[in-house]
């Protein structure tokens, strides 16, 4: 999809690059959720009650789904909680563990975060190209176009991290 632009992004291109040279080893398969964040999450007076968006579901690393939740774009300013601008990543693999799930460290979610926040930036720069092209001409999709560059700048700061966890 990138490609078809045909409008090269000298960071994007990084990404590209850097995620081909440093693919972790898999993880065993699980049901990856594909869109989750605190915008898909229903929570009630009891907790969790319901988690929405389900169109994005396939089989899967788990580290995705973990690490979609502290792409920066979903911590709404609260940068230095990685987790969703509320949490610690620490935390959450702790709380994942314990329910049952793999054992990871910060590092291992890394590489999936950086996946994360291309994956964000090629959809909104495909949402722009949908507006520009007059397929939906939304104020939405206009808008959306400016975020390609927020993801450029996140990448750019998940670059100058990593090894932050040695």
């Amino acid at each position: 999809v990138y490609r078809e632009f045909d409008l090269p992004r000298p960071v994007f291109e990084l990404a590209f690059a850097w995620l081909k040279d440093n693919e972790p080893e898999p993880a065993d398969p699980v049901l990856v959720h594909g869109d989750f964040r605190l915008g898909n999450l229903i929570v009630d007076e009891n907790g969790l009650a319901a988690v929405l968006d389900w169109e994005l579901a396939h089989i899967g690393d788990p580290r995705e789904d973990i690490a979609w939740l502290c792409v920066n774009s979903w911590r709404f300013g609260q940068t230095e909680n990685r987790v969703g601008g509320f949490g610690q990543l620490d935390e959450l693999l702790d709380a994942y563990a314990a329910a049952g799930g793999a054992r990871y460290r910060p590092a291992d979610i890394d590489w999936w975060e950086i996946m994360g926040s291309l994956k964000w930036g090629v959809m909104c720069m495909t949402m722009y190209g949908a507006f520009k092209t007059g397929a939906d001409p939304s104020v939405e999709r206009a808008a959306i176009g400016r975020r390609v560059s927020e993801n450029e700048i996140d990448l750019i700061n998940l670059f100058e991290g990593l090894g932050r966890h040695a």
